[in-house]
Order: C-alpha cells, then sequence, then structure tokens
C-alpha cells in the first residue's frame, strides 16, 4: 500500500495460506538489501563458519607479525619455527617438546593441542605465549581454535603443490647460515609427504669440508647423523649429529637420483635441483661458528 492511501473502511484484508511464504520472501528481500548482516554477508551475531584458508590468515596476522619475533631461525624454541613455509610443517600432528604426549596440533581437537594450550596460559610446562608480550585477543585464540576445530587445514599453497615433486622448501639452518649452536638439530621441509623408509643413511648425508671449505678436494669428512623425528605428516624431517659439530663448512645431502632416493608416498623421486622434475640432489650448504675459513 503507497503512503498516502487510505484503505475504505468496508475492506478488510483476509489472513492468506501463502502468508508464511510472504514473510520469509519478505525476511529475504531484507537480507538481500543488507539490513541485518555483516560487511561479509553473514547475519549479524553469526560467527564466522570455518574457512579453507583459516591458516593463511593465521599466519598473516598472528604468526608472522607477534611470533617470528622468537620463532624463527635455526635457534627457534623448542625447534619451532613459525615462519611462513614452515610453521604449517612443524605444529600440525607434531609431537610437542615439552609435553611429547601431546601434539602442537591435533586436527578436530583444540583443547589437546599444546599450542592452544600455551596461547590460553593453561600449560603444565614453561609460559603463557607470547613470551614477555601482549597476549593474544579473544578473537586471534577463536580463530585458531576454530581452524584446529575445523581439521588444521592447510593453506592452499600446500594443496597445489600435491601435483609437483617433493622439493625442499625450508631448513633450519638455512643455506648458507652460521650456526652457534653445535648440538641443535638440524631440520628439512618439504612440499610433500616423504617416504619415511627411504631416509636411509645411503640417500641421506652430512659430510665437513675437512677445514678447507671445499668439498672437490677429497679430504671432506662424514659425519654419522640419524633421523630423529617426521612428523606425522611426513613433510617435516629433524636430523641430529650423533657429535657435536665442530668448527668447520658442512653440506646436508637428500639424494634424489640412483638406485634408492629419497621420493614422496607416491615413489617419486624429489625434485632437488629446482627444475620442476624429478631427481636432483638437495643440498643445504651451513657453516658451524669457530675457527672454521
Amino acid at each position: 500500500m503507497r503512503a498516502g492511501v487510505q484503505m475504505p473502511s468496508s475492506i478488510r484484508l483476509r489472513p492468506s495460506p501463502v502468508g508464511p511464504l510472504v514473510l520469509s520472501l519478505l525476511i529475504s528481500a531484507c537480507a538481500g538489501n543488507g539490513e541485518g548482516l555483516d560487511g561479509n554477508g553473514r547475519p549479524i551475531g553469526e560467527g564466522p563458519p570455518p574457512g579453507d584458508d583459516d591458516f593463511t590468515l593465521i599466519q598473516n596476522t598472528i604468526f608472522t607479525p607477534v611470533c617470528t619475533v622468537c620463532h624463527a631461525g635455526a635457534q627457534a624454541p623448542q625447534g619451532l619455527r613459525l615462519d611462513q613455509g614452515n610453521s604449517y610443517a612443524m605444529l600440525v600432528d607434531v609431537s610437542s617438546a615439552e609435553v611429547p604426549a601431546l601434539r602442537r596440533v591435533a586436527p578436530g581437537d583444540a583443547g589437546n593441542s599444546y599450542l592452544v594450550q600455551k596461547i590460553e596460559g593453561r600449560a603444565a610446562v614453561g609460559e603463557l605465549m607470547p613470551l614477555g608480550g601482549p597476549s593474544l585477543t579473544t578473537e586471534q585464540i577463536d580463530l585458531i581454535r576454530q581452524w584446529i576445530v575445523a581439521g588444521a587445514q592447510p593453506p592452499p599453497s600446500t594443496l597445489l603443490a600435491s601435483v609437483t615433486p617433493a622439493r625442499l622448501i625450508s631448513s633450519a639452518p638455512a643455506p648458507g647460515e652460521v650456526v652457534t649452536d653445535p648440538v641443535a638439530p638440524m631440520i628439512a621441509v618439504f612440499s610433500r609427504a616423504l617416504d619415511a623408509n627411504l631416509l636411509l643413511d645411503a640417500n641421506l648425508s652430512l659430510t665437513a669440508s675437512g677445514g678447507d671449505g671445499r668439498f672437490e678436494d677429497g679430504n671432506e669428512l662424514p659425519v654419522t647423523v640419524r633421523v630423529q623425528m617426521i612428523t606425522a605428516g611426513g613433510t617435516a624431517v629433524w636430523i641430529r649429529s650423533k657429535t657435536k659439530l665442530p668448527a668447520d663448512h658442512y653440506e646436508l645431502r637428500f639424494r634424489g637420483s640412483g638406485p634408492v632416493a629419497v621420493a614422496d608416498l607416491e615413489g617419486r623421486p624429489i625434485d632437488g635441483d629446482g627444475d620442476s622434475a624429478a631427481g636432483g640432489d638437495a643440498v643445504v650448504p651451513f657453516r658451524v661458528a669457530g675457527d672454521a675459513p
């Protein structure tokens, strides 16, 4: 009825059997006008549904600006690196270093994820995280919880990597890094899950230069290493030397060629040389600080 038009008193509106339908259409029309909706098009007061890319939001707004103040590089506390490219592999289905019975992130179970316990201040060991800084807001904690409850899905870039051979995307030490802790474990993160049965002495090696910083002179020294841990997801490998590393130059090598090579779960050798094809060695050169040249 238009404003200013009066209905004759002899006319009465009768209830219509389609009244609920009309009401529903009216509500839909209001929603279509944006009334009662937030900036994302959801009804006001309704929490955001679990998103497929919550992890990228967590990385960009929490891990990178807040957590990597400490949790980055070879000296990251508890070996937990939260910089982009490392964080997912270091968290999901990885046992906590402080409480090995708990996983840092247990997909679907936020309450028993050690990451959540640390940022909520209810972990049995250690301090509230972030250490020495402002606590995360309720909204930030809820975002992390929501991501875990929804299954702790990886970022889209990880999913896309599944169609290419596994490649080394990050390591600690980083290539060329100078290490000051000669007993710290070495960590290698790959773009796809590796077959743990192929991480053998024949295709995983650590070599010292023999004091001259070169690796073609014949005086190189092999260093005995062992795989300390591989994440449940299979993308991150912890490697430790059986002895303290003396000051020298080193090469950590994953062999992607030969009769038995490091390969993914489908049996495809790693793309060690970065040419987007299977094969080639992935090499991480680094130096242990001291009197080495």
